[in-house]
């Protein structure tokens, strides 16, 4: 057992479990007696009290988080900085990180990753409007609670200085932070817009853009996001919230085009030709299945019976990977977030192998 589980911190934080571990501070789920309610602290881990660098960023983290007051930001509730104890008592979020869910989910729905995106960039707008630049947006440093995100993990937050060449500390996670922030330039809001971008490809793919090149709709905004030079990015939040309530509108349009998704194909969109159409179709196989007849050869009843099935799967496997039917084929490799070319051969393949395995298991049944 640690030293603080079990203990109460200066008569009013009762401590009942670890439950993070960073590299400065550790993380405990703690009740607070006198406002009657669960929050959580973060206490600086002793070999860093006597370290004047790791007290700077604790202390600057509290006052980052001391001014900011929005729903996607987590609330600081109290702080204290003595000699041998320093911690910072903030809202109790009932949830996991952002890194932990995508390694549940392994992929999660372009409107779910616009969902996070969006919460994101409003919190982050919140905070530019103060002059606080994050500087370490990543999965990790954002809660989920089912309903929400939450960002926090403000220690190397710092204030933006006017006509500054560049930071005077090298800070950042590798592969989120922006090229300035490994002293090349001062940092900005463009540093946060940077790393959000790699998020929000993370978001889509679970892969970073260095490993990934993500295609679709969202490439344009994240290509913007995640631009080498900071003046080649957008210059604020603002106009990403904007770019991406267009994208929502033009993905609900597409949804919009289908009313009954679980309907058969050609019935989805509710339209009177395509579904004359459809019927049609339908009468022309149903028509081939029953007349269906093999010239000159002994064919049992039941060898015609495995044809059949054979024929049904043919129709079936076609119908599907054709309309795209419940959205099957994201779910082929190397489908997904992928160029056209390669969706189209990934198409054609998995269809012709499912075809060829059809034939396969009609064969066995059929002299089995």
């Amino acid at each position: 057992m640690d030293k603080y589980t079990g203990k109460r911190l200066d008569g009013r934080y009762e401590i009942q479990e670890l439950i993070g571990v960073g590299g400065m501070a550790v993380v405990y789920k703690a009740y607070d007696t006198i406002d009657d309610r669960t929050v959580a602290i973060k206490i600086l881990k002793d070999e860093f009290l006597g370290n004047q660098e790791f007290i700077r960023r604790f202390k600057n983290e509290s006052k980052a988080i001391a001014v900011l007051d929005h729903p996607n930001i987590v609330k600081v509730y109290d702080v204290s900085f003595g000699d041998r104890l320093q911690y910072i008592v903030m809202e109790y979020i009932d949830g996991i990180s952002l890194k932990e869910y995508l390694n549940q989910q392994k992929e999660i729905r372009w409107k779910e990753a616009l969902h996070f995106t969006m919460q994101i960039l409003r919190a982050l707008q919140h905070a530019h409007e103060k002059g606080i630049i994050h500087r370490d947006i990543k999965p990790e440093n954002i809660f989920y609670d089912g309903k929400q995100v939450y960002l926090f993990d403000f220690d190397i937050a710092r204030n933006y200085i006017e006509n500054q060449k560049r930071d005077t500390t090298v800070l950042g996670s590798q592969g989120y932070a922006a090229p300035e922030q490994f002293g090349f330039y001062q940092t900005d809001i463009r540093s946060d817009i940077y790393s959000l971008g790699v998020l929000y490809h993370v978001l889509l793919t679970n892969k970073l853009p260095r490993d990934y090149d993500l295609q679709g709709i969202e490439k344009r905004i994240i290509d913007k996001m995640i631009a080498i030079d900071p003046q080649g990015r957008y210059q604020d939040v603002k106009e990403i919230i904007k770019d991406l309530d267009q994208l929502f509108h033009i993905e609900k349009k597409k949804e919009k085009k289908i009313k009954h998704p679980n309907a058969l194909p050609g019935f989805r969109s509710g339209k009177l030709w395509k579904m004359i159409v459809a019927i049609m179709g339908y009468l022309l196989f149903i028509w081939i299945l029953i007349s269906f007849k093999i010239e000159n050869q002994p064919i049992s009843q039941y060898q015609y019976f495995v044809y059949r099935l054979i024929l049904i799967a043919w129709f079936i496997i076609t119908l599907l990977f054709s309309t795209n039917y419940l959205s099957v084929r994201d779910y082929l490799p190397y489908y997904k977030n992928h160029r056209i070319v390669v969706k189209v051969l990934t198409t054609i393949i998995s269809w012709l192998i499912l075809l060829f395995i059809s034939i396969i298991i009609g064969t066995l049944l059929m002299y089995f």
